[in-house]
Parts: structure tokens; C-alpha cells; sequence
């Protein structure tokens, strides 16, 4: 993570995919993504936190909310490395929502928060419209004992998450996991030709 004024930054390491959370990680997660102090400030000026609309016009909210979970279960640990989230949690999936909690390899909680909705009035099959977020939830990682109370205290403090090639992290993150999940669902529309 990288102070948007250059004050602190730590590297994390995007070589190894098993990042089993902690047992600190495990017990303060769900405070942490609770109240997510990091997102507080980051949602305003995008540094540590994206948000996007994904348009999906022959697919309906739970057929989204399947594609995405299917996509998340269905990624190799070279692809979570590559994405700096060898481990996730998904903790609601529904078809109104999926939320998603990721862990870098240095234990850093994200969040991935998608909110699904029909794309007429009466959510019927005629599209879905997806409301993306991806955010870092706290400045310091949750293996470190008091990490949400902390992270309340520096959630004034404002902080980048560099990602690969000069992209932010959650840039990278959904613009990756977008192109997956439409592969998905377009894979569902093709209809084999049993001609053969």
C-alpha cells in the first residue's frame, strides 16, 4: 500500500497463492469489513477503492450472482496471485448481492460488493445491472491484533493500492474479473451444433 503523499508505503508480494488468513485475520475480519474505515475516504477519491456499473441485457440477476461466484470458485491459485487475492471468502450470494471478502498474501482485507438489480422495473429476465465495488477496507492489514479500531483512527489518512503494470489494484482487480465473468455468461448462451 502506497500513501497517496509517499509518507508510508509496504510492498506485498504477489509470488505465492496460499495465504491462508490468520487466525487474528479470522477473528477480526467480519468487524473490519464491517465498518471498512479504509473505504470511509477512498470511495470519494478512488485511490484504494473502484466502483462500476457492469451491464448485462440477456442475463438475469441470479444468473449474474452464479456466474461471478462460479468465476471466484473457479479461479486457479496463479490467477488469485495474479490478482493479489490467494484467498477469499464469499460471504453472501444471492441474487440481489454478492459480497466477497479477499485477503492479500500479507493479510490486507478487500472487499468486493456487488449489488444486482433487473434492468427494467419489474426484475424480470429482460437484463440485469450490476453495481460493482472493490475496496481496500483498512490502511493496516488484520493480522495485526486491534487492526479495525486502528484503522478507524487512521481512516483520515489517505492510501493507494498499486496493482500491476502501473494500475491501481482495484482497476486491475475489475477489469479482470468483468471480462471473466462475461466469458462466463456468454458461454452459457452458446448452443452446441449437434449436427456433427
Amino acid at each position: 500500500l502506497a500513501s497517496s503523499f509517499g509518507i508510508a508505503t509496504a510492498a506485498s508480494s504477489i509470488a505465492s497463492a496460499n495465504a491462508d488468513p490468520s487466525i487474528v485475520s479470522k477473528l477480526q475480519s467480519p468487524l473490519q469489513d464491517a465498518i471498512a474505515p479504509g473505504h470511509w475516504i477512498g470511495q470519494f477519491i478512488g485511490i484504494n477503492s473502484k466502483q462500476e456499473t457492469w451491464d448485462f441485457p440477456n442475463d438475469t440477476p441470479s444468473e449474474v450472482s452464479k456466474a461471478i461466484v462460479g468465476v471466484l470458485e473457479g479461479l486457479t491459485d496463479d490467477r488469485r496471485a495474479k490478482l493479489c487475492m490467494p484467498e477469499l471468502d464469499i460471504a453472501t450470494a444471492n441474487d440481489q448481492r454478492v459480497h466477497v471478502l479477499t485477503w492479500t498474501k500479507l493479510e490486507w482485507l478487500d472487499a468486493l460488493d456487488v449489488q444486482l438489480k433487473g434492468s427494467n422495473s419489474n426484475n424480470d429476465v429482460d437484463g440485469c445491472v450490476a453495481e460493482v465495488k472493490f475496496y481496500a477496507t483498512g490502511f493496516l492489514p488484520t493480522n495485526i491484533p486491534g487492526a479495525p479500531l486502528l484503522n478507524i483512527a487512521m481512516a483520515w489518512f489517505p492510501f493507494g493500492s498499486p496493482g500491476p503494470r502501473g494500475e491501481m489494484l482495484q482497476d486491475f482487480r475489475l477489469r479482470a474479473l468483468k471480462g471473466l465473468v462475461t466469458k462466463e455468461l456468454a458461454a452459457k448462451h452458446v448452443t452446441p451444433d449437434l449436427s456433427v
